[in-house]
This record gives C-alpha cells, sequence and structure tokens, in this order.
C-alpha cells in the first residue's frame, strides 16, 4: 500500500465484499442444515460455497478494474482479499453463533456425538487414523463439551485459514500492474 488512504480504500471495500461472500456463506449454511429435509440442498450448499469463492475473486476484479483503473499490485490485491476473507468470517462467525446458541438447540452436537458413536465409524477411525478406543472417547467428550462460542469460533479460524490460502493464487490472478502492461505492448 503506498498511502494510509490507499489502505482505508482497500479495507472500505474488502468490508462491502466481505458482507457479500459471508451472506452467500450463510445460505449455503442454511442450506446444509437443511439437507436433512431434502438431499438435494447438499448440492446447492456446496455450489453456493464454491460460487462465494469465485465471486470474492470477482469482486477483487472489478475492484481493480473499477475503482482503480485496471491497476493492482500484488499485495493490494492479497491485503483486499485476506481482508474480505477476514470480515467475511467474522460475520459468519456472528451468524453461527445466533444459531447454535438460539435455533439448534444442541442439534449439531448431537449428531455429531451420534455418528461417532455408531461403531462403524469408529472402526473405520481405527483403522484409516489409528484411533484407540481411548482417542475416540477423548473425542466424543471434547465434542460434547463444545459451546456455541466455541463451535462459531472453529469455524471463524478454519475460514479465515481458508480465505488466506484461497487469497494467495488469486491475488496472483488479479493482480496488473502498469509494469506488465508495458512488457506486452
Amino acid at each position: 500500500m503506498a498511502t494510509y488512504k490507499d489502505f482505508e480504500q482497500v479495507k472500505a471495500y474488502a468490508r462491502i465484499d466481505g458482507a457479500l461472500v459471508a451472506l452467500l456463506w450463510t445460505v449455503s449454511f442454511v442450506c446444509a442444515i437443511k439437507m436433512g429435509q431434502n438431499p438435494m440442498l447438499f448440492l446447492v450448499a456446496l455450489a453456493i460455497g464454491a460460487w462465494a469463492l469465485v465471486y470474492a475473486a470477482l469482486r477483487l476484479k472489478r475492484f481493480r478494474d473499477n475503482v482503480l483503473d485496471g491497476f493492482i499490485s500484488y499485495r493490494r490485491a492479497l491485503a483486499y482479499s485476506i481482508l474480505t476473507y477476514l470480515y467475511a468470517s467474522l460475520l459468519f462467525a456472528f451468524v453461527q453463533y445466533l444459531y447454535f446458541q438460539f435455533i439448534d438447540g444442541g442439534e449439531f452436537i448431537r449428531q455429531q456425538l451420534a455418528m461417532l458413536n455408531d461403531e462403524e465409524a469408529q472402526a473405520m477411525m481405527q483403522k484409516v487414523y489409528g484411533l484407540t478406543k481411548e482417542d475416540i472417547s477423548f473425542v466424543i467428550q471434547n465434542i460434547g463439551a463444545l459451546t456455541p462460542i466455541r463451535i462459531a469460533m472453529q469455524f471463524f479460524t478454519m475460514d479465515v485459514m481458508m480465505g488466506v490460502f484461497v487469497s494467495i493464487p488469486v491475488a496472483l490472478l488479479m493482480k496488473h500492474t502498469r509494469y506488465n502492461v508495458r512488457r506486452q505492448e
């Protein structure tokens, strides 16, 4: 970033795009929750989740082309993308917290525990991951102790990490500097 004003501009646009990505993630989350009623909603949830990643890259391109006259450095593109995912993750974690605290009623944890208590699932975890019965019991106890805020924070952490990993190649693809333009001529 060249100046404080440039960084403030990146943050402002990233907040807007982060809110839009969080909205897409929320729709995807609702579809995933409702997939018990209609299994096709799982595919819809996956499609919307994947589209959110593409959408964030397209919003970065739009920012580059419409606000910055078609030029953006790798650093600015990376900062913009990471901030977009950070803001999206914060908003989405808040939505998830509200869901787990006031709507879910512990159903998510019950489903996870039911899956882990299944003998076939335990046999698979022993075979694939090399877990012992004691390890599986430890996991079951820890999952049972999760609070809504901890569940939301787990998702927040995963979303931020995914956002950073996705931002690196997206920033490389979207960067467009004046040097590159002169070089191509």
